[in-house]
């Protein structure tokens, strides 16, 4: 099932003025006497307020304000009105007016050297470039706005508005779990600073995130509680997010009956503020929604609706799902010939906005984020040893001022001694500098290797078994079949999507310096979760004791073997031993993890049975963590396997 785009707020700067819930009648009453920089101020605010009313009064009043920053040649006032004009381009869809816009507010904030101003228009950006689907761009002015906060922002609010709008690009990368630590980093600054606003909000968009991860129970749960949050604060516009996550977990749940008034609720919503993104978005929902249940007229009718909205808009990423659906409609009520025309524009557009060059820069972008970090870092250590330096020479002034008079032998002494200690400071110090930037070379090595290797997998095999999976796809689509050679293409197109979640998991270990025992818990659960959709009939549990410390490491390497031993013993129970139940047990005795993978199937006594290669691969493994491997079977007594790895935390 598809996840909620979820693009409430992104955060925007502007959720300050907001908060303010200055009335309409007495800003206009105030713009009859205000003037200078305060009417632009007040000319900026109304502009603000009818931007859920009317987009033309918004447009009107903030290019109203540019006239009078114009007339008392006000820089900043300028800079000022050309985001609230940007604002009310995006009000209307309109993003290359509002890209502009907001270049030359930037523009004039480098210019006055206006910093915050700059970090906000840096997020600013972020958000435009986001909503047309340019996610590089969208990380680039992030990091630029969120590198600003960091030193100079007064106001808490700043740095995890900007990991809220970080995490919701890499969600459109369906990379979760930095979604998940970029989200958890706001919403603890938030509860520190006891800001409830910044807490619904994240806590909203990490339900839509448990959507995204299948999670659909706890989606709903997280949603409701921030529904009613919303309308307890008098958001009620951001209620039509939470309905939509809602409509689509019951989708996913099967109640599609249940999902349909909560689709149709946001719309209305949608649809009275102008938000042509979600109204789009929701409409593609709502399609879907209609074609579970056989009402195919109604599922074309909204899915036209949306196509139309998205093609107005630019709105690449929703046109691609639409193109997708209207092929698989069309396949299903018999119009092979419309389902292989809208097959094939959908293929063209996904391969023109997605995954090869943005995935690799989205890496490189966090890599160029945390090594300009670290330069930092060491330019505060050189700068302190540079003042430790002076400190030093003033003592030793002060120093040869009150012994001026003594022996000349003495002094002489004195002197060398000194001198020397300052030398072996400096020796000592410059050492650990060295070290520190050997340190931090390596590491940018072995990150840039990772990197590369993970993008030849990715750029090379990777596109190849997409191509794979695209060109039987086509086939499937465009000709009629026989069902012995369908089902055959059917076995390669499953096969090669194995392939392809295989590869994703290598890449994931080498795009990390180590792997925690949490992390490693998560992908296991995931894989858990996969194995439950298509293995019916068979009862999963995975159990991990409250005593295991989530600040057990492995390297790369390790995690990646634990996890392969544990996914290749629930493969070969679920293709092999046709069992009932499947259980996952991890346990911490002392200074060791004991995993314990059992299954109630059919077993098979192990001195008849020549082991395969399934099995010889988790003993070499093992092998290779140093951990003891035990496997006990017997015929129609099920399966037990146990591996108990030594761990440092």
């Amino acid at each position: 099932m598809r996840s909620l785009l979820l693009s409430i707020f992104l955060f925007s700067f502007f959720i300050t003025n907001a908060q303010e819930n200055l009335r309409l009648d007495s800003l206009l009453t105030a713009s009859k006497t205000n003037k200078g920089r305060v009417l632009v101020h007040t000319l900026n605010e109304i502009s603000w307020e009818y931007r859920n009313t009317n987009p033309d009064s918004t447009l009107f009043f903030a290019k109203k304000a540019l006239a009078v920053a114009k007339s008392i040649d006000d820089e900043k006032a300028k800079a000022s009105a050309y985001n609230s004009i940007a604002a009310s381009y995006e009000i209307q869809s309109k993003l290359d007016s509002a890209l502009t816009y907001h270049e030359k507010s930037l523009s004039i904030k480098k210019t006055i050297n206006d910093t915050i101003g700059i970090a906000n228009t840096y997020n600013n950006l972020g958000i435009v470039y986001d909503t047309q689907g340019n996610y590089t761009l969208a990380l680039e002015n992030y990091f630029e706005a969120l590198k600003i906060y960091e030193v100079y922002s007064k106001e808490f609010q700043k740095v995890p508005m900007v990991y809220v709008n970080i995490g919701i690009v890499y969600k459109k990368q369906k990379e979760y779990d930095k979604v998940l630590q970029y989200y958890q980093k706001a919403l603890k600054i938030y509860k520190d600073n006891n800001y409830q606003v910044g807490e619904v909000i994240t806590t909203g968009n990490i339900g839509s995130l448990l959507l995204s991860m299948d999670k659909y129970e706890e989606a709903i749960d997280y949603s409701q509680k921030a529904r009613e949050l919303y309308v307890k604060l008098g958001y009620d516009t951001y209620t039509a997010y939470m309905d939509s996550n809602m409509a689509i977990a019951k989708d996913s749940l099967k109640l599609h009956e249940a999902a349909r008034p909560l689709y149709l609720r946001a719309i209305e919503v949608f649809k009275k503020d102008n938000n042509l993104y979600e109204l789009a978005n929701s409409k593609v929902s709502l399609a879907y929604n209609y074609s579970l249940s056989k009402e195919y007229k109604k599922a074309q009718e909204n899915l036209l609706e949306a196509i139309d909205i998205t093609k107005k808009n630019n709105f690449k990423e929703i046109e691609i799902k639409v193109l997708k659906q209207l092929a698989e409609l069309d396949a299903k009520t018999g119009d092979y010939k419309n389902a292989f025309n809208y097959f094939k524009k959908y293929a063209v557009q996904k391969d023109s906005i997605f995954e090869k060059e943005k995935t690799q820069t989205v890496f490189e972008l966090e890599t160029k984020y945390e090594t300009e970090k670290k330069e930092k870092e060491i330019l505060s250590q050189r700068a302190d040893i540079a003042e430790q330096e002076l400190v030093l020479s003033e003592k030793n002034i002060q120093i040869i001022g009150l012994l001026v008079f003594a022996a000349v032998l003495g002094l002489l002494g004195y002197l060398f001694y000194n001198q020397q200690k300052i030398k072996n400071i400096q020796l000592l110090k410059e050492n650990e500098l060295k070290d520190a930037l050997i340190k931090i070379e390596t590491q940018n090595r072995l990150q840039e290797q990772r990197l590369r290797i993970s993008r030849d997998l990715h750029d090379n095999i990777g596109a190849q078994l997409t191509f794979i999976i695209s060109s039987l796809d086509n086939l499937k689509y465009g000709f009629k079949i026989p069902e012995k050679l369908e089902t055959k293409l059917k076995s390669i197109g499953e096969f090669t999507s194995s392939t392809i979640y295989e590869l994703r998991d290598t890449i994931w270990a080498m795009n990390k310096n180590h792997i925690t025992f949490e992390d490693l818990q998560t992908r296991i659960s995931n894989f858990i979760e996969k194995a439950k959709i298509s293995s019916e009939g068979i009862k999963f549990n995975f159990n991990v004791d409250k005593a295991v410390s989530d600040e057990i490491i492995f390297s790369s390497v390790q995690g990646m073997n634990v996890y392969r031993i544990i996914q290749e013993a629930i493969n070969n129970a679920i293709k092999y031993a046709e069992p009932r139940n499947i259980k996952v047990d991890v346990l911490q005795k002392n200074n060791a993890l004991a995993i314990e993978i059992l299954d109630d199937g059919k077993g098979f006594n192990q001195n008849d049975v020549e082991l395969g290669n399934g099995i010889n691969n988790m003993k070499k493994r093992s092998l290779d963590l140093n951990a003891g491997f035990l496997m006990n079977s017997k015929a129609d007594s099920g399966t037990t396997i146990q591996l108990l790895i030594p761990i440092n935390t």
